[in-house]
């Protein structure tokens, strides 16, 4: 299955991209696409830890137990800057 991944213009600074497809596996979870996305970015968790990250999928707050689907859209983006 392929999803769309959205990125603000801080988080495509980091990722190089403004969007792109993924290929998935059928029934992979919401948390388990963000860990994967985190393992290949680490610079967004260094740079933004959790609770700056805003996100949608499917324009809906993601839970824990999301699946994803074929189509779904992931969009991200920094709504606050960490204070050093």
């Amino acid at each position: 299955m392929t999803i769309t991944v959205q990125f603000d213009k801080k988080l495509e600074e980091i990722t190089g991209y403004a969007s792109f497809h993924s290929e998935c596996s059928e029934e992979l979870s919401f948390v388990q696409f963000l860990y994967f996305l985190f393992q290949s970015y680490p610079k967004i968790e260094q740079l933004y830890p959790p609770g700056t990250i805003g996100m949608t999928l499917n324009n809906l707050r993601p839970t824990d137990f999301s699946i994803l689907h074929h189509g779904d859209v992931l969009k991200l983006w920094v709504v606050k800057e960490k204070i050093h």
